[in-house]
């Protein structure tokens, strides 16, 4: 093909934008592709009918099964409804639910919860669950097991009863040493290198509030997930009136078990009282109306969302073997996760806004260069697994797999040597000085000619300074910038100076009132 893996790898490097690697773009490419689709999302109105009644004094509203995609239709239905006066109960069930505690934490499972709540990174999070280890209060963070052996089991009274002497947890815990313990947590076949996130035999002293808050959730998660069952009374209810149907549900906790811990409200719905209400009863409608509403896009990816998605992300491959082999590994680890955002944010291929993980313009301007190309596909991942995985049972030759790895290298760059980038700022067109034919990549230290046999480079740092895009794309297209105010000589002091493009394109300094200072200029400020 011309070129090894080495070469290959060192024409990617050259690249600059091309050097991440078959976690990385993936995981880029995900969060491109939700954002693209939720901005390009067109709402659809829909139209649906609320009624409302009462019984024994409580009251309750229900929305129509059907969605009407017209007013017109909404409001015919609405009329025979209103004309009937009734509602009619086709059906009322109720029966009792339990809910099991959530297993034990691994880091992904802390980071995701952790950014939902706290806002924290997912690199924070391990950070602070990181120093935790080192003082010897939280087991080893880099776990991808939920689940705990039978002998760690056994070391769990005595975490309930250290657990006592936080203050936090000192009701909940009191009742939980004397209870039969949850064992759903505890499953030998699914421990892996290392179990679940726990506590350990010591007691937490002089911990940082971000500290506190990390031994906190892990704290509460451990008597959690050791906690009886949550047992609820669910309602489910169907109205008829005008030929539509009407659904319900409502659920009332009878014994709260592991929903004691952190006492937190309830989500939408799970604390809804619903009358008595029987089958074939009639009740007289109170109000009705139409509810005009609206189709929503998929949401932007937070850090929590994006975890999910990296750990499952083989659901989205239809060859059901590499699904398989996929769903085990996910893209990256547990470990290495936080570290692939991290990348990410520090190679300005996103940003934070808010919650939100949006992509930058050289983001996607990467991902459109990528998106159908193997280095972003999913199923390349899934496929190196599985063989990974068969390598380590003696089913595939290492070898092999070696030699069509240094071909899938040759293809990738191949296919990115070929592809055409554009990350220059919105709306402008900066074409190299030199080779005056390819185009300027814009990185978080340099402005660079896309064609790597073509040497311009621009370092953003000059004299202290740190030159924006717009600032570069001046110097490249118009051979100099305006006054920048801010630059400092050798000696710190400071100056204000134009910058140009030398003859060699080099960057020099220009002065008010002066001529150019070029590379090898004497004169100093």
């Amino acid at each position: 093909m011309g070129i090894n893996s080495s070469q290959a790898l060192s024409l990617a490097a050259g690249q600059g934008v091309f050097s991440l690697g078959r976690v990385q773009t993936p995981t880029l490419a995900m969060i491109c592709s939700r954002y693209r689709e939720n901005k390009q999302f067109v709402p659809r109105k829909y139209f649906q009918i609320k009624i409302s009644a009462a019984k024994d004094g409580i009251a309750f509203s229900a929305l129509s099964r059907n969605r009407f995609d017209d007013l017109a239709a909404a409001s015919g239905t609405l009329r025979t409804i209103e004309s009937g006066g009734t509602l009619s109960v086709s059906s009322a069930e109720r029966r009792d639910a339990s809910q099991e505690p959530p297993l034990l934490y691994d880091l992904i499972a802390l980071q995701k919860e952790v950014n939902s709540k706290l806002n924290f990174s997912a690199d924070k999070t391990l950070t602070l669950a990181q120093s935790l280890y080192e003082k010897k209060v939280l087991s080893y963070p880099r776990t991808g097991s939920r689940y705990i052996s039978e002998d760690v089991f056994d070391e769990i009274p005595s975490r309930i009863t250290l657990l006592q002497q936080y203050p936090r947890f000192t009701a909940t815990a009191s009742v939980l040493r004397d209870a039969s313990l949850n064992r759903r947590s505890v499953d030998d076949t699914k421990v892996t290198d290392h179990h679940a996130l726990l506590v350990t035999e010591n007691l937490p002293e002089g911990l940082s509030q971000d500290e506190q808050a990390i031994y906190e959730m892990v704290a509460a998660r451990l008597l959690e997930a050791f906690s009886p069952r949550c047992i609820k009374e669910v309602t489910e209810v169907t109205l008829s009136a005008g030929g539509e149907a009407f659904t319900l549900k409502g659920a009332v906790i009878k014994s709260a078990g592991w929903r004691a811990v952190r006492n937190e409200p309830e989500e939408e719905g799970e604390e809804t009282t619903l009358p008595e209400l029987q089958t074939g009863e009639t009740l007289p409608l109170l109000i009705s109306e139409t509810v005009e509403k609206q189709t929503k896009p998929k949401p932007l990816h937070t850090e929590s969302s994006l975890l999910s998605a990296m750990e499952h992300c083989g659901r989205e491959i239809d060859d059901e073997q590499l699904r398989a082999g996929i769903r085990e590994v996910g893209i990256g680890t547990p470990a290495t996760r936080a570290a692939v955002i991290e990348t990410l944010f520090a190679r300005d291929y996103i940003r934070r806004d808010k919650k939100n993980l949006v992509p930058t313009e050289k983001g996607l301007a990467v991902y459109d260069t990528v998106k159908d190309k193997k280095i972003a596909n999913v199923e390349m991942t899934a496929t190196w697994e599985n063989t990974l995985a068969k390598i380590e049972t003696g089913e595939a030759d290492p070898l092999s797999f070696h030699r069509d790895i240094e071909v899938y290298t040759a293809q990738i760059v191949t296919e990115l040597l070929a592809a055409t980038l554009d990350v220059a700022p919105s709306g402008e067109q900066c074409v190299c000085p030199k080779c005056k034919k390819n185009r300027i990549l814009f990185f978080g230290k340099v402005a660079k000619c896309a064609d790597v046999d073509c040497s311009f480079t621009l370092f953003r740092n000059k004299g202290g300074k740190e030159l924006t895009d717009k600032q570069i794309v001046e110097l490249v297209t118009k051979g100099s910038t305006p006054l920048i105010k801010g630059f400092k000589n050798r000696e710190g002091k400071s100056f204000d100076a134009a910058l140009v493009l030398n003859p060699d394109f080099t960057v020099g300094y220009s002065f008010p009132d002066r001529k150019p200072q070029g590379k090898k200029s004497g004169k100093k400020k």
